[in-house]
C-alpha cells in the first residue's frame, strides 16, 4: 500500500491597508514577493461592502501572520479599523504568530500619539462614532496595542522595493522561528557528550565546594546524574 503524505498548508498572510491610497505598485509588489516565497496572501480586492465585512475576519483567522500597513488614511476607513480589531483580538488569544506593523509614509509618533495627518481622520472616526463610544474604544485600544510593537518604516527602508524586501524578510523569519527551524539542533551523540561533561565538572568542582558532607555530596551527584541531564538537554536542543 503506498504511503499516504498528509497535506500542509502553505503559511498565510494577512495585509491590512487603506485601498485607495496604496493599491499600486507597492502592495502589488509585496503580494508577488510574499507569493514567490510560497505563502498565501489575504487582501482586500474589491470595494467595501458587507460580504467583505463579514469575510474579513474569517481570513485574519486562517492566517499565520497579519502584516498592517499604517498609512496617513488608514484611520479614515473604517473597514481597516475593523480589521486592525480583529487582529489585536487574535494575537491577544494567541491565535496569530505576529502581528507586524509597517509604518508607511507617515512617522511612528504620528500613529502612536494620533497626530497630524493620521491622528486627524481618527479624531473625525471618533467624531463619527460618538453615539459609539466603545466601538472607539475597542479601535483605540487595538490601535495604541500594535502601533507599540516592533516594526518596518519606511524613514529607514523607503517606500519601495526596499521596504517590500524587509516586510518579507520580517515574515519568514517569524516563520522559521516558529517552525522551530531557528532553534538550535544537536545529536543524540553531542547531548551525551555535553551531559558527561557537565556532570564531571559538576563533582570536580562545584559539588565539592558546595557539599562538605560525603552523603549530601553523593545525593547532589545522584540528583544531577547523566540521565537527568541528557533528559533536559535533550527536551532543549533536540526536539
Amino acid at each position: 500500500m503506498a504511503e499516504v503524505q498528509s497535506y500542509q498548508r502553505p503559511p498565510q498572510v494577512f495585509i491590512s491597508f487603506h485601498r485607495d491610497e496604496l493599491r499600486d505598485n507597492f502592495i502589488r509588489y509585496l503580494v508577488w514577493a510574499l507569493i514567490d516565497e510560497r505563502i498565501n496572501v489575504f487582501i482586500d480586492r474589491g470595494e467595501a461592502n458587507k460580504r467583505e465585512i463579514r469575510n474579513f475576519s474569517t481570513m485574519i483567522e486562517d492566517s499565520d501572520i497579519a502584516v498592517v500597513i499604517f498609512s496617513k488614511r488608514y484611520t479614515e476607513s473604517e473597514i481597516c479599523l475593523n480589521e486592525l480589531q480583529k487582529m489585536h483580538e487574535h494575537a491577544e488569544q494567541n491565535r496569530l504568530m505576529r502581528v507586524i506593523p509597517v509604518f508607511y509614509d507617515v512617522s511612528t509618533s504620528d500613529v502612536k500619539n494620533l497626530e497630524g495627518e493620521f491622528g486627524t481622520h481618527f479624531k473625525e472616526m471618533k467624531e463619527k462614532y460618538r453615539n459609539d463610544p466603545l466601538k472607539f474604544l475597542n479601535w483605540e485600544g487595538s490601535l495604541s496595542s500594535i502601533a507599540c510593537r516592533t516594526g518596518l518604516t519606511s524613514e529607514e527602508h523607503g517606500t519601495g522595493l526596499g521596504l517590500v524586501r524587509e516586510i518579507v524578510r520580517s515574515v519568514n523569519s517569524e516563520l522559521l522561528y516558529s517552525s522551530g527551524a531557528g532553534r538550535r539542533t544537536m545529536s543524540k551523540g553531542q547531548v551525551y557528550v555535553l551531559a558527561l561533561a557537565a556532570v564531571f565538572l559538576f563533582s570536580l568542582f562545584a559539588a565539592r565546594f558546595f557539599c562538605t558532607d560525603v552523603k549530601v555530596y553523593k545525593a547532589v551527584k545522584c540528583l544531577l546524574g547523566i540521565p537527568v541531564l541528557v533528559g533536559v538537554l535533550y527536551q532543549v536542543y533536540c526536539l
